[in-house]
């Protein structure tokens, strides 16, 4: 290249930038306008456990639709103790993009909290009730494929999904002649650092009522679990091993469970703007402890990519 042609190729490199960033941009403007977000209110089915939680007939929920051809699969999305905070959005992004529509939940907003620090904030039992109106609210939309609907969640949003795919119902739902058919399930389940020990070792407050053969427990509904934890998650007893202890734990779901650990990888690895390290009660079974959380845009961006995967060869068309 001779010298005078050096600033027509820097000049050519240039424009293809331009060129390139000016496409990105139309095409994220473009992803943007074909997604329709609506606020919609989802039925709170079943009684709740907690007398202090406020009683409501409904939640809410922000709802996107990608302009696929009708009908679309669709996945319910479960925020963590810390309740809405971008999280679940980052997610729903790449699977509005892929043509899955999503359903965020707010567990928290419509009863009067803004996280689960609060005494009156809803409890695990308390929110399978939003879990599960969810999949009913979503069943009668007919831009959605009821059969191909799944769940996903973070932390204790994690841990209700576990719980949908073991068959946990809220309490005192009627089986027969009820809102919830018992054929109506979530055709696959994502939990994210779903703190495992916390299902498996608190006898009292949560084992006690999501062991199989508990009237509140319908059977495991054969449809897959996936697991994604840290290493260095702070809510297990032992982040390496609570997580694979499950299928032991729990066998009906051993078949359709499986669990992939991030080294070294602290609970709510995908949040931006976590907090600093503090005592939290309800670590290790509620017995406390230590957590610590460190965001890591490697491993976020991994877990989105692996949800996208799952849910796409989970939830395709028969």
């Amino acid at each position: 290249m001779t010298p005078a042609s050096k600033p027509l190729q820097v000049w050519r490199t240039l424009v293809l930038m331009g060129s390139a960033w000016l496409l990105s941009c139309s095409a994220q403007a473009q992803l943007s306008s074909s997604i329709s977000t609506s606020t919609v209110d989802i039925p709170v089915v079943g009684e709740k456990c907690n007398e202090r939680v406020q009683q409501v007939s409904s939640v809410t929920g922000q709802l996107q639709m990608p302009s696929s051809a009708l009908p679309v699969s669709a996945v319910v999305i479960l925020h963590s103790n810390a309740g809405i905070i971008g999280v679940g959005s980052f997610y729903a992004k790449a699977l509005n993009a892929a043509g899955i529509a999503t359903l965020e939940v707010d567990s928290f907003t419509p009863r009067g909290i803004q996280d689960a620090r609060d005494r009156t904030a809803p409890v695990l039992c308390d929110r399978l009730q939003d879990a599960w109106g969810a999949l009913l609210y979503l069943s009668k939309d007919t831009r959605i494929d009821a059969s191909r609907i799944g769940i996903t969640g973070f932390s204790s949003g994690g841990a209700l999904t576990v719980m949908t795919g073991m068959g946990v119902r809220p309490r005192r739902l009627h089986r027969r002649d009820g809102p919830m058919p018992a054929h109506l399930v979530y055709a696959a389940h994502f939990a994210v650092y779903p703190s495992c020990a916390n299902l498996m070792d608190d006898p009292v407050r949560i084992r006690a009522w999501i062991n199989p053969g508990k009237p509140q427990n319908w059977g495991a509904t054969q449809k897959r679990i996936h697991i994604v934890s840290g290493t260095q998650e702070d809510f297990d007893f032992d982040p390496r091993t609570d997580c694979l202890r499950m299928a032991q734990e729990f066998p009906d779901i051993a078949p359709y469970l499986s669990v992939r650990l991030i080294e070294g990888a602290t609970h709510a690895f995908d949040w931006p703007t976590p907090p600093p390290p503090a005592f939290n009660p309800n670590a290790k079974a509620q017995t406390g402890g230590m957590v610590r959380m460190r965001y890591s845009e490697k491993d976020a961006l991994e877990t989105r990519q692996e949800m996208l995967d799952f849910f796409m060869a989970q939830l395709k068309k028969n």
